[in-house]
């Protein structure tokens, strides 16, 4: 199977879908080929390189079970093997335990927000008709009413756009407001099914911005500013009360 940089960049960043992401794991496992694709693109490989770079020239000393019985001397090729293999073994577990978690949508949301300034928001076509289309579809993406009248309402605030994105294969609603100032701020709800669990207000710093995360019902929100110390509290009152239930 064939698979482009898009698609593997997407795997290793973790856009794709649970059977996308299957597809090219079993895809890594069956062609040496595509394993160094993904390899040669993500950027975590180049530590790997890095550690076997500083391996010791000389087989490390291992010290192994004594035999039940009497076997023949090992030859220094098969020392050779065990020591080799052992070394790949320490490297491949310090890979994996220096390789950062995969971001949350909520992080993902915030490295997204953070690349706004006021120009990109500033010149949004935010008429009526534009923003009625807006929210009827992506209303009909998230499964919920977006409270339209509560976010135009919102204190200090202009509702500016509502976009729909997607995190996991999963609806990620994203409206944009200008505070005052024109500096951009935003609210993003994300569809995660009736099973998900509820989780109470946590407040963060994400990718240099003030953030509000909570979840409620199968769906987490979020309350990003334009900055660290954007004071939320107005705002996040309002909106916990309105997407109560």
């Amino acid at each position: 199977m064939k698979f482009s940089d898009e698609t593997l960049l997407a795997y290793l960043e973790g856009t794709l879908n649970e059977a996308q992401s299957r597809e090219v794991e079993d895809a890594v496992e069956a062609d040496p080929e595509i394993e160094a694709r993904l390899m040669a693109l993500d950027p975590i490989a180049g530590m790997v390189q890095e550690v076997f770079q500083t391996l010791p020239a000389e087989a490390p000393q291992i010290d192994l079970p004594e035999p039940v019985a009497p076997v023949r001397a090992a030859s220094p090729m098969r020392l050779v093997a065990v020591a080799a293999s052992v070394a790949v073994l320490a490297v491949s577990t310090t890979f994996w335990v220096m390789r950062p978690a995969e971001p949350g949508w909520a992080e993902q949301a915030a490295i997204y927000q953070s690349l706004y300034v006021p120009d990109t928001i500033a010149k949004l076509d935010s008429s009526p008709q534009v923003i009625d289309a807006q929210f009827a579809q992506a209303e009909a993406q998230l499964g919920r009413s977006l409270n339209r009248e509560v976010l135009e309402d919102l204190p200090g605030l202009e509702l500016k756009r509502a976009q729909i994105l997607s995190f996991n294969g999963k609806p990620l609603i994203q409206v944009v407001f200008a505070d005052e100032d024109g500096q951009p701020f935003a609210f993003c709800i994300i569809r995660q099914g009736p099973n998900a669990g509820n989780k109470p207000i946590k407040q963060a710093v994400l990718s240099g911005l003030a953030t509000a995360t909570w979840a409620q019902d199968g769906y987490g929100f979020m309350v990003l500013g334009h900055d660290a110390q954007t004071d939320l509290t107005g705002q996040l009152g309002v909106l916990t009360s309105s997407f109560a239930g």
